[in-house]
């Protein structure tokens, strides 16, 4: 059996490892705020014929990431079949809509479609929500 304090240093070096690989690609990140395993990412096609959900071909893990410049917060699906990532910068005009196994959210631009996220673990979705409102709300208050 694994003791608390190894299992917790186990889990502090996996978080700095994704920590410094998102650095890779941004060094303006300084900090990983909730991050979960596994999503898969949708588009709501609102145009006729045929109006739904489609799979953005975007799955992997997710990451809320505080950056040291603007935009402060953003949001990263991490793609595994492609370097084609899905990434949002938060802003407090977002609208959040999360139901069980899913978060919906339309972000400021409206040119740009509602996203979905759908997650296996529903308790991750909860985390994931949690911490979205509680920065969105930091947003809205000092925006």
């Amino acid at each position: 059996m694994t003791s608390p304090a190894l299992a917790s240093g186990i889990e502090a070096a996996r978080f700095k490892g994704m920590l410094e690989s998102l650095q890779q690609q941004d060094p303006d990140i300084d900090s990983i705020v909730i991050c979960s395993k596994f999503v898969v990412a949708y588009l709501l096609q609102q145009t006729p014929p045929n109006p739904g959900w489609r799979k953005a071909n975007i799955e992997g893990p997710v990451y809320l990431v505080r950056r040291s410049t603007a935009p402060r917060y953003q949001m990263l699906v991490k793609n595994q079949f492609s370097t084609h990532d899905l990434l949002d910068n938060l802003h407090h005009a977002w609208e959040l809509d999360c139901q069980q196994n899913y978060v919906f959210y339309k972000v400021e631009d409206p040119q740009k479609r509602i996203r979905g996220l759908w997650f296996h673990d529903d308790q991750e979705r909860k985390k994931m929500e949690e911490a979205l409102e509680a920065t969105l709300e930091e947003l809205r208050c000092s925006p």
